[in-house]
């Protein structure tokens, strides 16, 4: 029987499968899957790696699919939270959404259509909703503590991603274009996360508090107010 791939980041497939596990997206029956190639072992390890990468790049395994993709509606659409004066939407909630429902219905094979998988998809929008408050809290008062990071510093990071995959810049590119990446977007989240890092730093390191203490205080003193129902 021969592997199939999927056209989109050619990660392996399964027999029947109606979404890729690796990239999330859909996959058109009218398209014919390729077969995989015999060097799909390493391919398949080094995705796993960037995979890995790009949950800790996100600071949890939920934000790995959370401030990747860019919202061509923002603006025009609801308000789901505002943190800090800063608007959280609903059209950016319900697309992360939409992405990890996709990956987790084909995982756990959950019927969300049926009571259970309501239940189920509804506390998943909420720690989505969640992730994204966080994120917007802890970014916003890295600002607030004047932590900058340069476009130099996110260049060597990156380089240093693609070294460690041992990936060249094309390779690269086209990774992240598989999971409807852009490098722009890629790198507004490198920055974010090392903004993070540093701020996270900053309260452990000069203000002598556990990481969990001091992302509570920063927690404790944001504004949120939670729109979505």
């Amino acid at each position: 029987m021969e592997n199939l791939k999927c056209p989109h980041c050619e990660a392996p497939l399964g027999n029947g499968v109606t979404v890729c596990g690796e990239c999330g997206k859909e996959l058109d029956a009218r398209q014919e899957q390729t077969p995989a190639p015999e060097v799909q072992q390493s391919g398949k390890k080094i995705y796993a790696i960037l995979a890995v990468f790009l949950v800790v790049v996100g600071g949890a395994a939920l934000l790995l699919f959370t401030g990747m993709v860019p919202n061509p509606f923002k603006g025009g659409t609801a308000v789901a939270a505002i943190v800090n004066g800063e608007k959280i939407y609903q059209a950016d909630v319900d697309q992360k959404l939409d992405v990890y429902k996709k990956i987790y219905g084909q995982s756990t094979k959950t019927d969300f259509s049926s009571p259970e998988g309501k239940t189920a998809l509804a506390d998943m929008k909420k720690q989505v909703l969640n992730a994204m408050i966080q994120e917007k809290i802890l970014v916003t008062e890295a600002a607030k503590e004047k932590i900058v990071i340069s476009p130099q510093e996110i260049k060597d990071k990156i380089s240093a991603i693609k070294k460690a995959m041992n990936l060249a810049d094309k390779d690269f590119e086209e990774f992240l274009k598989g999971h409807a990446m852009s490098m722009a977007n890629f790198e507004k989240r490198v920055e974010k996360e090392t903004m993070i890092t540093r701020l996270i730093a900053k309260g452990t390191q000069e203000k002598g508090l556990t990481k969990d203490a001091w992302v509570k205080t920063l927690n404790d003193r944001a504004k949120v107010e939670v729109l979505m129902k």
